[in-house]
C-alpha cells in the first residue's frame, strides 16, 4: 500500500518530469533535463526553506532571551511556559526545520531510484503519462561525464558546494548572534560549536564519498542542489535583514 502511494506521488511523477525534459530539450540530454529537474524541485520547496531558515534566524535572534529564561526560571515547568511564549512572540516554530527535512527525504530517495532506473534499465515507457512523448534517444554523456556511472569530478564538486554552503550558513548565523549581544557561551555549547566546525570538514568528505557511490545523475542532482541553496540562504538573509532593518526603522 505504501509502496503503490509512495509511487503515484513521488516516483512516477518525477520519473515522467525527468522523460520530459530528455524529450524537449535539444540533444536530448538527461545532463540537462537533471538540472532542470533539480531547479524545479529546489523552487518547489522554496516556502519550506524559507520558513526553516527564518525559524533559525529567529532561534538565534533569541537566543540570549533563551539563556535568561533558563537562568531566571529554574522550575523546569514554568521555564517550558516562558520558552513557548518567547516562541510565539517572535512567531518561532523550532519543528519546522524537522519538517523541512522530513518532506525532501521521499522526494531525494525517488530520484536516487528514479536516476538508478533509468540508468541502468533504461527508458520504460509503461510509465509514461500519456501526455509525455517517448524521446528516440536519451544522451547520458556530456562534457565527458556518463551520469550512467559514478563520477569523481561531480561528486567532488558536490563535496566542495556542500562546504561552501556549511561555512556560509555558520557565519551568517554567527553574525546575527553577535549583532543581537550572544557573545558569552557556556562549555556545553563551545563543546557543540567545536563539533559543528569539525562537521564543515568531515560532512563534506562522507557527502562526497556517499555522492561517488551514488552515481553521476545523483551527484550532479545534489551539486546543482547545493548552488541554488547557497544562492537561496543569501538572498534570504539579505530579504529577512531588510524586514528587520524596516521594523526597527518603523
Amino acid at each position: 500500500m505504501f509502496s503503490h502511494f509512495w509511487n503515484i506521488l513521488f516516483y512516477k511523477p518525477l520519473y515522467n518530469a525527468l522523460v520530459f525534459f530528455v524529450s524537449v530539450f535539444p540533444l536530448h540530454s538527461m545532463f540537462i533535463a537533471v538540472i532542470i529537474l533539480t531547479i524545479i524541485v529546489r523552487i518547489i520547496l522554496y516556502p519550506l526553506s524559507f520558513k526553516a531558515l527564518k525559524t533559525q534566524i529567529g532561534m538565534s535572534r533569541i537566543k540570549g532571551k533563551l539563556k535568561e529564561i533558563q537562568k531566571n526560571y529554574p522550575d523546569k515547568q514554568e521555564q517550558a511556559k516562558k520558552t513557548m511564549e518567547l516562541y510565539k512572540e517572535h512567531g518561532v516554530n523550532p519543528f519546522s526545520s524537522f519538517f523541512t527535512i522530513l518532506i525532501q527525504l521521499p522526494i531525494i530517495i525517488a530520484l536516487y531510484r528514479v536516476f538508478q532506473n533509468f540508468s541502468v534499465k533504461g527508458l520504460d515507457s509503461s510509465l509514461l503519462y500519456n501526455f509525455v512523448s517517448k524521446p528516440d534517444v536519451v544522451n547520458l554523456t556530456s562534457f565527458g561525464i556518463n551520469l550512467a556511472e559514478k563520477s569523481i569530478l561531480l561528486a567532488l564538486l558536490t563535496g566542495i558546494t556542500q562546504y561552501i554552503y556549511l561555512n556560509l550558513s555558520s557565519s551568517l548565523r554567527k553574525k546575527i548572534e553577535e549583532k543581537d549581544g550572544v557573545v558569552e557561551k557556556t562549555a556545553q555549547e563551545k563543546m557543540m560549536e567545536s563539533v559543528g566546525s569539525s562537521m564543515k570538514y568531515t560532512m563534506p568528505i562522507i557527502i562526497t564519498i556517499v555522492a561517488y557511490i551514488a552515481g553521476g545523475a545523483l551527484a550532479l542532482y545534489w551539486f546543482v542542489s547545493n548552488i541554488f541553496i547557497i544562492i537561496q540562504e543569501k538572498y534570504i538573509h539579505r530579504k529577512l535583514g531588510t524586514r528587520e532593518v524596516k521594523r526597527e526603522n518603523g
